[in-house]
């Protein structure tokens, strides 16, 4: 075993001074998440805050549709800036002082981004784009450290630099494209189908550019990693959300069956989709098989945003039960839909990831919804029959019980996977696994029994 001196040590520690920006190694199984990755994980997911309060807000008034736009717009800007710096980092991150620069200055645009986020909803609620100066600029700055920084890797990675150049080629040209869509004067309709097609040509340009020149040296265990580690820490700040919606609910009324219910659910929730999660053997199965790190890593692009609802739902409901201005249906439906959402989007991730299906899997879905259904149904007759009262006093039955199988169906998930999704995870990977070497027998004419 090799013993490093302390001058190797040192240099080790003080690793930010200016190095060759090389390419890392693809297939490096120790790679691991760095200190800066992780600081600025924590800014996104502070925009995933704003974004989701500005939407819980959006509900608590009535003003759904326009919420919803402009809250996946939001969502859009904010994980697609942060993938792309990740799909960098995991190639060419060498964490130097001009690395460390690029990525402050991307986090000023995060918070740039945060401040237009109320202007952003505002103006979609009386009918225009959900965009304003602000909001772009933010995501801009964002952007734009990208730019010098996949050319700094195309002049000291010569191997890859059409790769490289690609990148920075496409990425100036959607900013433009964007900064154009703040030209005043400009009909709405014109300026949301031009966002629609700038995020669409963005979404597919990576996988022209990386099929066309070739892949650049991103390591797909590490991008299972850093993609985990969001997911994680968005949960996080569901909690956080709950507690301080809660908090000021406790503030307001004293502790109350209604704020006992909401605080118990967001652990429930916050945890059992972690659990959930986490049962997908990403890392193992992209580190295997690096190809399908391309449609996995689309569908987090939702999977953040619809954890991030989770936070607004559970806010919802404790503005409700506050100002008692909201239905049971209406404080339900903001607290299902998006459960009901991760709930699909972390059975897609494992289906993508595993590439297989079958019928014993999708019955453990289906029963995952049913609670969801059932809750939806019963804040539904509750309502048509009489508007239930939210007071401290008041009867919270319906309150608990709709909250309480929202609950549920998270419980069932892990439950559900443990007892069944466990199983048939070995299976489908033992049956990748063997793959290969029935393909070599058969190759060469010899039988194979599994």
């Amino acid at each position: 075993m090799t013993t490093l001196s302390l001058s190797d040590r040192l240099k080790l520690d003080l690793r930010h001074r200016l190095r060759p920006m090389s390419g890392r190694n693809p297939d490096d199984p120790h790679r691991t998440v760095t200190p800066l990755e992780l600081l600025y994980d924590l800014t996104y997911v502070i925009a995933f805050a704003a974004a989701a309060d500005e939407l819980a807000h959006a509900l608590f008034i009535g003003e759904v549709g326009a919420g919803v736009g402009a809250y996946l717009f939001a969502i859009f800007g904010v994980s697609w800036a942060w993938l792309n710096f990740t799909w960098f980092s995991s190639a060419y991150d060498n964490d130097d002082a001009l690395v460390r620069v690029a990525v402050v200055v991307q986090m000023v645009g995060v918070v740039i981004f945060i401040f237009g986020l109320p202007v952003s909803f505002e103006d979609a609620a009386h009918g225009a784009s959900p965009n304003n100066m602000l909001l772009v600029a933010g995501y801009i700055v964002m952007r734009v450290p990208l730019i010098a920084l996949w050319l700094r890797a195309a002049h000291e990675d010569p191997a890859r630099r059409r790769t490289s150049i690609a990148y920075a080629i496409v990425i100036a040209t959607a900013q433009i494209g964007w900064l154009l869509t703040t030209i005043p004067g400009i009909p709405t309709g014109a300026v949301i189908t031009a966002l629609v097609a700038l995020a669409t040509a963005e979404l597919i340009a990576p996988v022209v550019i990386e099929r066309r020149y070739g892949r650049s040296p991103w390591n797909a265990g590490h991008i299972a990693e850093r993609f985990g580690l969001l997911t994680l820490i968005t949960l996080g700040e569901v909690i956080a959300g709950t507690v301080a919606a809660v908090g000021a609910l406790v503030g307001e009324q004293g502790w109350s069956v209604a704020a006992a219910a909401i605080v118990a659910a967001g652990l429930v929730i916050a945890a059992g989709l972690w659990w959930a999660y986490y049962l997908i053997p990403s890392r193992t199965i992209l580190l295997r098989w690096p190809e399908r790190t391309w449609g996995w890593r689309y569908v987090h692009l939702p999977l953040f945003g619809a954890i991030a609802a989770v936070g607004a739902g559970l806010h919802v409901a404790a503005e409700g039960v506050e100002h008692q201005e909201l239905s049971l249906l209406q404080i339900t439906l903001a607290l299902a839909v998006p459960v009901a959402c991760v709930i699909i989007l972390v059975f897609l991730i494992w289906s993508v990831l595993m590439r297989s299906m079958d019928f014993t899997h999708v019955p453990l879905f289906l029963c995952n919804l049913v609670p969801l259904v059932a809750a939806i149904i019963i804040a539904a007759v509750v309502d048509a029959e009489a508007p239930i009262d939210l007071e401290p006093g008041g009867d919270l039955t319906a309150l608990v019980t709709v909250i309480g199988l929202v609950s549920l169906s998270c419980v069932i998930e892990v439950v559900g996977h443990e007892l069944v999704g466990y199983s048939h995870t070995l299976r489908a990977a033992k049956r990748h696994l063997l793959e290969p070497e029935i393909d070599e027998r058969r190759a060469h004419g010899s039988s194979f029994d599994p």
